[in-house]
């Protein structure tokens, strides 16, 4: 495999030259402009913030959480608490005024009625709460870590693929234009051709019937050709649309634009530096590492949870803060689950039915990934095949026309020979413009493939 491939490579240095710098410079341009301006790449780098954020969050609920707490009360009516003090008191009093024959004690007193909900009742306090044993906190950390590793895979794979669709884009353009160009060339070429069949029937060297049909050809190519204009148009807006730029911008032309030749390695090779560089493949690894944390954090969900609580501040009957209002208060707080119905063993298993899933996902993407480098390495190995045959095929078709056209202005041949001539020719040099900008779109997805 590595002898065909240098021999392609050989053939391709023969009839293709490599890309001048300043050519290279142009495409790169406007990759790096799309990769700068493109609306959905900029979603994904808007999402790869968002992940960052979500994990900054994750990461503050390590600290202690502090907080100033104030509430005032106010409160008319409501039910009451009746304190028999006087019923229970003025009795005893009574008796011990009598036998100490003094008024000693009052008698007097009345009962103590309070309210349930507290009037010109304030507490203010500054509360913490700190975390000190709870696993879900540490894997939730970990997870969104994860996740936005995702993310940016995410980001990365569609760079990927958005130079890829511009490179394409851009050849397919310059293919247009290319073919506008053989359009134009024939097109003179055929009005040649209707002057000098006008002339040889003036002449009454041939009949009309070669003027109707020159006339004919010329109105079929311009047909052909504004077919042509419309696939120009459509290139072109799709190409600027992926550079999230007005369509009708103007788009910088490189007609010398070649496929270079570069030696990739035999398909063996592709294949590990393919499973080995795809961010396709990172990113399912991620996920997959991120569902692991998310079966352990289910896991989590049947251990206690241990957290400090202090809080010290003011509480009373209106805003006096002489010093008998003040306290402080110190809580531990444990919660075991005990029963949950089953509900953490469900999630547990829901979380693990996923895993497998991503793990088949992995594995699947992995043949794909092979898959699509044997198909990318045939398609450039027959492209660059494409392309020696077209050119031979070009070359020669073109020397028959220069003869024929030559013999028909002679009147040596009838001019169907040289309407099937010119046709050739024109076909030539349209099917090898396609098979040029084939072999690029070929290298490209080869590239794409392998992660280049």
């Amino acid at each position: 495999m590595r002898k065909i491939w240098l021999s392609i490579c050989v053939v391709a240095s023969v009839i293709l030259s490599v890309a001048a710098q300043d050519a290279a410079s142009i495409l790169e341009r406007y990759v790096q402009m799309g990769l700068e301006q493109n609306l959905t790449l900029q979603l994904e780098k808007q999402n790869v913030k968002k992940r960052f954020a979500a994990l900054k969050e994750a990461k503050s609920l390590f600290y202690p959480n502090l907080s100033f707490e104030a509430s005032y009360t106010s409160a008319v009516g409501g039910r009451t608490i009746d304190i028999p003090i006087g019923d229970l008191l003025n009795p005893v009093y009574q008796t011990l005024n009598q036998l100490s024959s003094e008024a000693q004690f009052p008698t007097q007193i009345p009962n103590a009625s309070e309210a349930i909900i507290p009037n010109d009742f304030h507490d203010t306090r500054i509360f913490l709460q700190q975390p000190i044993y709870n696993p879900e906190i540490y894997l939730n950390y970990k997870i969104k870590e994860s996740l936005t590793s995702v993310q940016d895979m995410q980001k990365a794979t569609y760079e990927q693929e958005l130079r890829q669709s511009i490179k394409e884009a851009y050849y397919q353009y310059l293919q247009t234009q290319e073919v506008l160009a053989i359009y134009d060339s024939t097109e003179a070429l055929l009005k040649e051709v209707v002057r000098i069949n006008e002339t040889l029937v003036a002449n009454n060297k041939a009949t009309k019937e070669v003027v109707y049909a020159s006339a004919f050809e010329l109105e079929n190519l311009y047909g052909k050709r504004a077919a042509a204009i419309q696939q120009a148009k459509t290139a072109k807006s799709y190409f600027n649309f992926l550079l999230n730029r007005s369509l009708d911008t103007v788009i910088e032309v490189d007609t010398n634009l070649q496929a270079a030749t570069v030696f990739y390695g035999t398909v063996g090779e592709q294949r590990q530096r393919a499973l080995g560089s795809r961010t396709e493949l990172a990113q399912l690894r991620s996920a997959i590492h991120t569902q692991e944390l998310a079966v352990q954090l289910n896991q989590t969900k049947k251990r206690p949870t241990l957290y400090l609580g202090a809080m010290a501040g003011f509480q009373g009957f209106g805003y006096t803060f002489n010093g008998q209002q003040d306290y402080a208060l110190l809580q531990l707080n444990l919660s075991v689950p005990l029963f949950t119905a089953g509900r953490n063993n469900a999630k547990i298993l829901q979380s693990q039915i996923e895993l497998e899933n991503t793990q088949t996902q992995y594995e699947r993407l992995q043949q794909q990934i092979q898959l699509q480098v044997v198909a990318a390495s045939a398609g450039l190995e027959a492209a660059v095949r494409q392309v020696a045959t077209k050119k031979a095929a070009l070359a020669s078709a073109r020397e028959s026309f220069r003869i024929l056209q030559r013999k028909y202005e002679e009147n040596l041949i009838l001019f169907v020979e040289f309407l099937d001539a010119r046709t050739k020719f024109t076909n030539a040099q349209l099917e090898f413009t396609i098979a040029n900008y084939d072999l690029l779109i070929k290298q490209a997805q080869l590239e794409r493939v392998l992660a280049l």
